[in-house]
């Protein structure tokens, strides 16, 4: 296992390792784990298919965190409301599978290059979601969402959480209106990514998107998580929201922006 780390530089995997740290403390309560994905495509060390290596290293990672999650929020997970975003979210990953993960298997595939342009446009969408979501869900409710926009929300959140991991924005588009207590919140949409997450275990495998080397990557980053974790707890408490709020919003704008250039600037 250790000639999987020496195949890669210093500087490499400082920037996985910062990476998967910033999942993890997003596991933690600090909402750094967006700007994870876009830094580790910046410095992925195959920079010819960094968009792709990168998704199919964290996806094992992400499991393995969701599953700590589930076992947290187990009782608060509310499945009547989870259960209305299946049919959707299995057609969005099919969808994504079969045009995106993949140069080979794929019946039609787009580059890594335009890859990293998803990824970075879907980051930055995400900023200015957030930015205008205090405002529009204040006065938004709905409780019982209809059986046409849960399958349509369902099928974009798989779309997105397969092509770069970033649901979140669509999955608090659809609870956040329904009012959820805070603890059934963070259970459900905890369950949800349980779900898709281990979903999206099956089209990568069947294309390929798994290697013995990234797998093994994988295997010595789990300690990090933990570390991870437990600094997102601590940094919660210790800062205030606003700032590191801005924070995160700051490093995701900037490594998206540092993506989009490398993207068409090479």
């Amino acid at each position: 296992m250790l000639q999987v780390l020496t195949s890669y530089s210093v500087s490499s995997l400082l920037w996985v390792t910062l990476s998967v740290f910033l999942l993890g403390t997003s596991k933690g309560g600090f909402p750094a784990g967006n700007a994870a994905l876009p830094l580790l495509v910046l410095f992925w060390p195959d920079q010819a298919e960094s968009a792709r290596s990168s998704v199919a290293f964290m996806l094992p990672l992400l499991c393995v965190m969701d599953i700590a999650g589930v076992l947290f929020y187990r009782k608060q997970i509310i499945l009547k409301k989870l259960l209305p975003l299946v049919p959707g979210s299995l057609l969005g990953v099919l969808i994504a599978g079969v045009l995106f993960v993949s140069d080979k298997g794929a019946i039609i595939s787009i580059s890594d290059k335009w890859m990293k342009f998803a990824i970075a446009l879907i980051s930055l969408l995400f900023v200015l979601y957030m930015a205008a979501s205090s405002r529009i869900f204040k006065k938004w409710r709905q409780e019982n969402p209809t059986v046409p926009l849960s399958f349509g929300m369902g099928a974009l959140a798989g779309l997105t959480s397969t092509i770069a991991h970033q649901a979140a924005p669509v999955i608090q588009m659809y609870y956040l209106p329904q009012k959820l207590p805070k603890m059934q919140f963070a259970g459900t949409m905890t369950g949800y990514f349980f779900f898709i997450n281990l979903v999206k275990l099956l089209p990568f495998a069947l294309l390929g998107r798994f290697t013995m080397g990234n797998l093994m990557l994988g295997v010595w980053m789990l300690p990090v998580i933990p570390l991870g974790v437990g600094a997102g707890y601590l940094l919660v408490r210790l800062m205030k929201e606003k700032h590191y709020i801005y924070l995160i919003y700051a490093v995701l704008v900037l490594t998206s922006a540092l993506l989009l250039k490398k993207t068409f600037c090479p």
